[in-house]
C-alpha cells in the first residue's frame, strides 16, 4: 500500500505550465481540482470492486476508505484505507440465519464473504446479529467469528496497482478539462 496517493510527473507539469504561462496563479487551482476528482473517482471504482467481489456491507467499506484532498498550496491527494481493527466481525459480511439461534434446535450458520462461495461455521450461532462459534463442547467458552478487513480485501484483489492506475488516468483527462475551463474563462 506504499503507493496510495496520485504523483503527477515532470511532463504533465511542464504541459501544463507552458499552456498556463500567463496565469501562474490559476496553474495551482486546476492541478488540485483535477487531483481531487481523480480521487474521489478512486474511492468510487475501490467501492465497485470490492462490492462486485464480496458480500461485505457498503457501511463496512465506507468507514474504513477516506480521501485527503488537494488544495492549491498542497498538491497532494491520496486515498487510504485503513482498518480499526485487525479483523472485520462476520456480520459485516452475508450471512444466515439473520434471526437468533440461540434457545433453538441446532441450525447450521453459513458465511458469504466472497460472492458465490458459502461455508458452513462450525459450532457457529447468531446471537444479537452477530456470528458466534463455540470453541469447547460446553456452551462456554465462546468467540466472535471475523473475516478480513476492507484493506485485506483490496490487498487481495491487488486493487492499488488498478485504482493507481484509474487515478492517474482520471487525473490527466481532468487536468485537461481543467486547464481548457481557465483559459476559456469559465472558471478562476
Amino acid at each position: 500500500m506504499a503507493d496510495n496517493y496520485v504523483r503527477l510527473d515532470e511532463s504533465a507539469v511542464k504541459k501544463l505550465t507552458s499552456y498556463l504561462e500567463g496565469m501562474p496563479k490559476q496553474a495551482p487551482v486546476a492541478i488540485a481540482r483535477a487531483m481531487n476528482r481523480a480521487i474521489d473517482s478512486t474511492k468510487t471504482e475501490a467501492a465497485r470492486i470490492l462490492k462486485d467481489n464480496y458480500t461485505i456491507k457498503s457501511s463496512s467499506v465506507k468507514q474504513s476508505l477516506s480521501v485527503k484532498k488537494a488544495s492549491k498550496n498542497e498538491l497532494v491527494a491520496q486515498f487510504l484505507s485503513l482498518a480499526n481493527s485487525a479483523s472485520l466481525s462476520m456480520s459485516h459480511y452475508k450471512f444466515s440465519p439473520n434471526k437468533e439461534t440461540t434457545g433453538k434446535a441446532f441450525r447450521p450458520v453459513t458465511v458469504e464473504i466472497r460472492k458465490g462461495s458459502p461455508f458452513e461455521v462450525k459450532n457457529g450461532f447468531v446471537w444479537n446479529g452477530t456470528v458466534f462459534r463455540r470453541t469447547g463442547k460446553k456452551r462456554l467458552p465462546i468467540e466472535v467469528k471475523t473475516g478480513p478487513t476492507v484493506p485485506q480485501l483490496l490487498g487481495q484483489e491487488n486493487a492499488f496497482e488498478a485504482l493507481q492506475e484509474k487515478a492517474e488516468e482520471t487525473f490527466m483527462k481532468r487536468l485537461d478539462h481543467e486547464v481548457g475551463a481557465l483559459l476559456k474563462g469559465v472558471t478562476k
